[in-house]
């Protein structure tokens, strides 16, 4: 079971006329190139030093985050706490809320069956990640954390809680912090965690970057812990969006592109994007909307394999199948270039200005599946899950000096 404490966090103190905005960024792996300089125009936004290394190095960042802290801009709690971040947002034109518990949980090994994981991951974005923790000694941004059921009350818990933070981002999603320090409420959220396992969500990089730092301070207890948010499979505001494949560079003709994919789909014809979007949402097995660069679009259906949960999962199919057997060995197959969308409309939109030759649409997997394949031992491919709404950084930090 996990390990998963109360801590000292590190949190923004906001001058008169300072907004908690100005502190907090998206998690650094979703910022454009825009988005980072737009944030970093804020002097004290966490933005400076998760996206502050050069060339990989992160001494400047360090120095920074030391400067916010001794200068006050960055407080230190006086007890241990957990914290309860709430996201409130509107997903079809209904209301929904989740809420997360900020703490930290101590790295081990997958081995160990803790703590499970269920995407793979790239070891360059390790290594920069790594070099953060070396420079800083502090965990920015969390990661994010399933555990199969809250044995209590969160929304009780928030209203004997301190109220810290509040604000509203650009795409309407309102970020609340708050405060556990009641002994007896942090005393239950502690129990309760110690008969968990946890599924890694969102954040497979920086968990297995903390555990290889901590491997590295063996002795050090503090650096065993890493910045952990914890939420319920059950929580109603828990969402899996899919992550649609999105093709550039990729000269081909659509006939013989039909042609290979009616080898080992099912394939038909659609009018629009919102046929697609309705068969993708009442198919029974694997389905794939295709987007062509002459303006059709099709359905195609795979009948997967048994014995095998990993052919269960759209994403899969799509990187074996789809990609590996039918666009690869296309004619200029090896050249193309993939951009991720999640968002269908967004995906039909670039279609139709030119800005994509291709679009593979595809399902989300069901929080179920997540973690019946996590729990079988295998993992899906890259690119599989978009936890949304993504966990915010900045609201508190965990320093392990």
């Amino acid at each position: 079971m996990v390990d998963f404490r109360p801590f000292r966090g590190i949190l923004p103190r906001l001058s008169r006329n300072e907004s908690i905005a100005e502190r907090i960024s998206p998690p650094y792996d979703i910022i454009s190139a825009d988005e980072q300089a737009k944030l970093q125009e804020n002097k004290y936004n966490i933005a400076r030093i998760t996206l502050g290394g050069l060339d990989g190095r992160y001494e400047e960042a360090a120095k920074l985050l030391d400067g916010w802290i001794s200068s006050g801009r960055l407080v230190q709690d006086d007890r241990e706490c957990y914290y309860l971040y709430r996201q409130s947002f509107q997903d079809h034109g209904k209301w929904f809320s989740r809420n997360g518990i900020i703490g930290v949980l101590r790295t081990e090994s997958y081995e160990e069956g803790n703590i499970v994981p269920h995407e793979e991951t790239f070891p360059k974005v390790k290594e920069d990640r790594l070099n953060l923790l070396r420079a800083t000694a502090t965990h920015c941004e969390s990661i994010f954390g399933l555990y199969d059921r809250s044995d209590l009350d969160l929304g009780e818990l928030a209203k004997s809680a301190d109220r810290l933070f509040e604000t509203t981002d650009a795409l309407g999603t309102m970020h609340q912090l708050f405060r556990v320090h009641d002994p007896a409420a942090v005393t239950a959220l502690k129990d309760m965690f110690a008969s968990k396992k946890m599924l890694i969500a969102d954040g497979h990089h920086r968990y297995e970057t903390a555990y290889r730092y901590s491997q590295e301070n063996e002795g050090d207890g503090m650096k065993a812990y890493v910045l952990c948010t914890m939420v319920s499979s059950q929580d109603s505001g828990m969402f899996v969006r899919p992550t649609h494949r999105l093709i550039k560079n990729f000269d081909y003709r659509p006939r013989e592109l039909l042609e290979r994919m009616r080898e080992r789909f099912t394939v038909r014809q659609v009018k629009d994007a919102a046929a697609i979007d309705q068969a993708l949402g009442s198919a029974s097995v694997p389905t794939f909307g295709l987007m062509l660069k002459d303006g059709t679009m099709y359905v195609a259906e795979h009948s997967a394999p048994l014995g095998d949960i990993l052919w269960s999962v759209d994403a899969y199919i799509c990187q074996e199948v789809i990609f590996k057997d039918v666009l690869y060995p296309m004619p200029n197959g090896s050249g193309m270039a993939v951009e991720y969308d999640h968002d269908l409309s967004s995906a039909a939109r670039r279609m139709t200005d030119g800005e994509i030759d291709l679009a593979v649409i595809i399902r989300s997997p069901s929080l179920d599946l997540v973690w019946k394949v996590a729990k079988s031992g295998r993992k899906m491919p890259k690119k599989t899950t978009y936890f949304w709404p993504k966990i915010w950084s900045g609201f508190v930090l965990y320093r392990m000096s």
